[in-house]
């Protein structure tokens, strides 16, 4: 689904697909840019999200934009000999002076992705090149395997007429892994400005969990990595390497006998104990002799023998906020569920995913769905499958559903300190006055309305659309819980094609989100609320 771009006024971030998909073709796989609005169209204001598809991706969207073009002039016919005699179809010598090359007018698009950009060139492949070198000042990079990075690889022959290197942004294990497995002399040449290279790239090392020396208030430990984007990353578990042994799944993520924590019994707010990177370690930031797992709700730290227990494959979430407006998006690397991993980090990032939705600042989560339900969990190779998908977005909505609740009662309570001194009505008062008329809004000035469609809860100060579904109450009063995970939009990426007649797995992927998202409702839980939505390369998104 492609939105309007009349939307654009009032959105803060826009997303770009590039590539949508994780294999095996290699012209379609992971890939976006990242914008914000506000920046409008600066030079280095593009954030590129992964690079398994990039230049060439740009380049589609052009041919597909581009105002169709006049031909290009011929080049004037010039003297050729061979052996001494003159080509007869060449001009005569002439004495003309050289006329002066002249531009060609730029082109301000109308339509698509990059619409109100002006193009200095009349060919998609030129002007795409000038996108890179000019819009494109970062990438950010989830993991380092070649289905995020190829094009990024390729793409740095582009990188030469730039006015400064290019930098590539990410957590420490993954700016390691391309610089020695990449970068080095032998799968490529070393571009990077560390070791002696040439200096197309630059590396920045994000910490993970963000820096809490860095931003202030809501946007404290946001790391500045392009122009008006900030961003947090945290480690995501993507299956496991088959080098060294691993546990059994009693044991997973357990050292002897301890016991994996419970996280079902946690709210929202003991989930933000534990989102520290420093009580939160992971497996690849380890001490010599230690092994950090996720800790149970006293942010306990556990240790073990030197002996490894597991090799766990890294990857990446990142949290890209936009300072103009302090709206958030979500993207992931590739990731696979809680459920079946032995390094379970998911609950990490859905506690500090619950009060950004909570507030109405985070709208968009971009998530891989690799594979379509019929894929066992044995083969899933550390990827996500619909109903995994669901269910990880059911945990996001419980912690949701907590979050509101926790404001509201938060609220409340000061509004009961607030009434003691007769400032204001009570909640007991409020309880009794509903029942004996149900016009009570317009009693007190002081009083907001809800949305039309829910009852009438406890009246706050300046409501809005986002406020809490449910609020504990000394009289414990009803109150219809609304879908907790409404206006988020969840696009799926990394879809992996199966190169097979009949429909693109992708639509049967939808069809499996829903159909869960159902379920839910059915059995109980009520509706996620979120909009689920196939990813295409070449279409963006507004958040």
């Amino acid at each position: 689904m492609k939105p309007r771009h009349s939307q654009t006024n009032k959105a803060a971030i826009q997303v770009i697909c590039l590539g949508s998909g994780g294999g095996p073709s290699e012209d379609n796989v992971t890939g976006l840019l990242v914008r914000s609005t506000a920046t409008e169209w600066a030079r280095g204001s593009l954030l590129a999200v992964d690079a398994g598809s990039h230049l060439a991706a740009i380049t589609r969207i052009f041919e597909k934009n581009l105002p169709n073009q006049a031909p290009a002039p011929e080049l004037p016919p010039q003297e050729m000999e061979t052996d001494g005699i003159s080509s007869p179809t060449s001009s005569p010598p002439t004495r003309n002076p050289i006329q002066p090359k002249t531009l060609p007018e730029p082109i301000v698009l109308d339509n698509g992705p990059f619409a109100g950009l002006s193009l200095p060139h009349a060919s998609a492949r030129a002007n795409a090149a000038h996108v890179v070198r000019t819009y494109v000042s970062t990438y950010l990079i989830t993991h380092p395997h070649l289905d995020h990075l190829s094009g990024f690889a390729i793409n740095t022959a582009a990188f030469h007429a730039t006015s400064r290197p290019k930098r590539l942004a990410a957590l420490p294990f993954t700016v390691e892994a391309i610089k020695r497995h990449i970068f080095n002399d032998v799968i490529w040449p070393n571009l990077t400005d560390e070791d002696g290279g040439v200096g197309f790239v630059s590396f920045q090392r994000l910490r993970e969990g963000g820096d809490i020396m860095v931003g202030t208030g809501e946007g404290r430990g946001y790391i500045e990595v392009c122009d008006g984007l900030g961003v947090k990353g945290f480690k995501v578990s993507h299956g496991n390497c088959m080098k060294e042994p691993l546990p059994s799944r009693s044991q997973r993520g357990s050292l002897g006998s301890i016991s994996e924590p419970d996280y079902s019994a946690l709210k929202a707010s003991d989930y933000r104990n534990l989102s520290m990177p420093h009580v939160f370690g992971t497996p690849g930031e380890q001490t010599p002799g230690h092994n950090y797992y996720s800790p149970g709700p006293q942010g306990r730290s556990f240790t073990s023998d030197p002996t490894p227990q597991h090799s766990v494959v890294d990857s990446t979430a990142f949290f890209i906020r936009d300072y103009d407006s302090s709206k958030e998006v979500l993207i992931f690397g590739d990731v696979e569920p809680d459920s079946i991993s032995r390094v379970p980090r998911l609950a990490n990032i859905w506690a500090e995913a619950a009060p950004k939705i909570a507030e109405g600042l985070l709208s968009g989560i971009f998530i891989e769905c690799s594979y379509d339900d019929s894929q066992p969990d044995a083969v899933l190779f550390g990827h996500l499958a619909p109903r995994h998908v669901v269910a990880e977005l059911k945990t996001l909505a419980q912690l949701v559903k907590d979050e509101k609740a926790a404001r509201a009662l938060d609220r409340a309570q000061r509004k009961r300190k607030r009434s003691s001194n007769g400032l204001n009505i009570t909640m007991d008062d409020i309880a009794d006055n509903k029942r004996r008329n149900k016009s009570v809004i317009g009693r007190s000035s002081s009083m907001q309305p809800r949305r039309g469609s829910l009852p009438l809860m406890v009246p706050e100060e300046g409501s809005q659309a986002n406020t809490p579904d449910h609020a504990g109450t000394e009289r414990n009063t009803p109150v219809p819980a609304d879908a907790p995970l409404q206006g988020v939009k969840v696009v799926i990426i990394h879809i992996k094609d199966t190169m097979e007649d009949g429909p693109h797995v992708g639509e049967r992927i939808l069809m499996q989100l829903n159909e869960h998202a159902d379920a839910l409702d059915l059995e109980g839980f009520g509706k996620l609320g979120c909009e689920f939505v196939i990813s295409k390369s070449g279409e963006d998104y507004y958040f």
